[in-house]
């Protein structure tokens, strides 16, 4: 079931199914709440749904949710996730507190959440923790990134020469490809400064502020967030379960659902 809730005087667009406890469900950057429909469609044929609300949700400037009016970084989503958590608790009448499965971007999120300096504006907290390949640490860029951003300053400057001005916007997208920059690429006016601010914070130290029975699930072959992030999240949260699916990549949520769904289901019923 679709629904359309509002934040603030912003229009936000989820889907919720099942009854009980809920389950929220964060997705990464250029996702959408559909995103998730193959693992809760596998999570169903397993029953969760008789015992979790699942709700999948669509962050402002994502799918059918409106654009935040000005760029955004982690504790601006972290915030506006808690007030549409008590939207939802007002609406449908639900007590306790909640599960969190998240992918890539919706970890920085969690991470955010979680954090022991968060100022939280609701009571309701997260409980268990599903982590599929959670971004949030932040990497020291490579030689090759780092002389690719050299280049493209440059590029820059010379591709404002009249003559070159037509090939700029290919320019553009092979340099994108070069430093794996696709999301900056998608990207556009608020959506591409609030981008810059998000993957500029690093928030590898909140990984050891995770108290929560948490399941840590990665693809050995991510090329986005390493497997190497997925193994300090495993590390630091004290008393984690670790799920590695060795031909995995970065949307594993998406292509091992069937797979994955057993355990996260085992997880949640513990």
């Amino acid at each position: 079931m679709k629904k359309l809730i509002n934040i603030d005087g912003r229009t936000v667009a989820l889907t919720l199914t099942g009854k009980g406890e809920p389950l929220f469900f964060l997705h990464g950057w250029g996702g959408t709440k559909e995103s998730w429909g193959k693992l809760t469609a596998e999570l169903e044929k397993l029953g969760i749904d008789e015992e979790r609300s699942l709700v999948a949700l669509d962050f402002p400037g994502f799918g059918e949710s409106e654009e935040p009016v000005r760029p955004w970084g982690v504790s601006d989503y972290a915030h506006f996730f808690e007030k549409l958590v008590a939207g939802c608790y007002r609406e449908f009448d639900w007590s306790g507190n909640y599960d969190l499965a998240v992918h890539s971007f919706g970890g920085r999120v969690a991470l955010k959440l979680l954090s022991t300096d968060f100022e939280h504006q609701i009571t309701e907290r997260p409980d268990k923790l599903v982590l599929i390949a959670a971004a949030g640490v932040k990497h020291q860029p490579s030689m090759r990134l780092r002389a690719a951003g050299v280049a493209a300053k440059a590029g820059k400057r010379v591709m404002k020469l009249p003559v070159l001005k037509k090939l700029a916007p290919a320019a553009q997208k092979i340099l994108y490809r070069i430093l794996k920059s696709h999301d900056y690429e998608k990207s556009t006016g608020i959506m591409r400064e609030t981008f810059l601010k998000i993957i500029d914070e690093d928030l590898a130290a909140s990984i050891s502020h995770v108290k929560n029975p948490a399941l840590v699930i990665w693809g050995k072959k991510d090329s986005y967030v390493p497997y190497s992030d997925g193994l300090m999240m495993h590390k630091y949260i004290l008393g984690s379960q670790l799920i590695t699916v060795p031909d995995g990549r970065h949307g594993i949520h998406k292509t091992h659902a069937a797979m994955l769904a057993p355990h996260i289901a085992d997880f949640l019923r513990k």
